[in-house]
């Protein structure tokens, strides 16, 4: 067992409003110190089998899981670990039904300004394996306490991702846990709870970033 260090919510060029190349986000996560790793695009599993396989491929330290941050009709959900593409505007409970095989986290649940589930996650909160408690790009601190509160009060884990689109914002925040670096262990530590949240809001400039990223790509 050893402390390692994780970002679960990373987009890559992949996703219509990030523009990071598989190559880019290996090397900048490597150089933050982060272990562990997961590529989130929208509706696709293509950044995080592209950024697994040349991680495995040069060899490079660094964990990677393939995920995927999914449109429901109710907000975004993430799977990880799971290579197929989910369809996207399912109800929420046939794309956790779709999905179960996989990791799903709650992401930024309770950001009004961006597709979080909200309220829905009474609906869910039985079938899934973490709430995602700090996520750098959420504006308001507020949205992230209650995001915290809701997953203390009812006992499921809390994870962090700094939600990256650009190189400059990855591993703005992460989580550190107790675990060997393979799949099961890191799954299993993450379920027992013992995590450690880190984490900095990166303001504004990323959203107005994002929304000229037409410019970019």
């Amino acid at each position: 067992m050893e402390k390692i260090k994780l970002d679960f919510h990373i987009h890559s060029y992949y996703s219509p409003d990030g523009n990071m190349k598989p190559k880019d986000i290996l090397e900048t996560a490597i150089s933050k110190g982060l272990d562990v790793i997961s590529v989130t695009d929208h509706n696709s599993t293509k950044g995080g089998i592209e950024t697994r396989n040349l991680a495995e491929k040069k060899d490079m330290p660094i964990t990677v899981f393939v995920g995927q941050e999914i449109n429901t009709l109710s907000g975004e959900i993430i799977i990880l670990n799971l290579e197929e593409d989910i369809p996207q505007n399912m109800s929420l409970e046939e794309t956790i039904s779709y999905g179960k095989k996989g990791f799903i986290i709650a992401p930024h649940p309770f950001d009004k300004f961006r597709k979080g589930i909200g309220e829905e996650l009474d609906s869910i909160k039985d079938r899934i394996n973490a709430i995602e408690t700090f996520n750098s790009r959420t504006i308001l601190s507020s949205h992230n306490k209650l995001a915290e509160i809701y997953a203390r009060n009812n006992k499921i884990p809390g994870v962090a991702g700094s939600d990256s689109h650009f190189s400059e914002e990855l591993g703005s925040s992460y989580f550190t846990i107790e675990s060997k670096k393979t799949t099961n262990s890191i799954f299993k530590s993450i379920k027992e709870g013992k995590i450690s949240i880190y984490g900095r809001q990166t303001g504004l400039k990323p959203h107005l970033k994002t929304s000229m990223i037409h410019l970019f790509k």
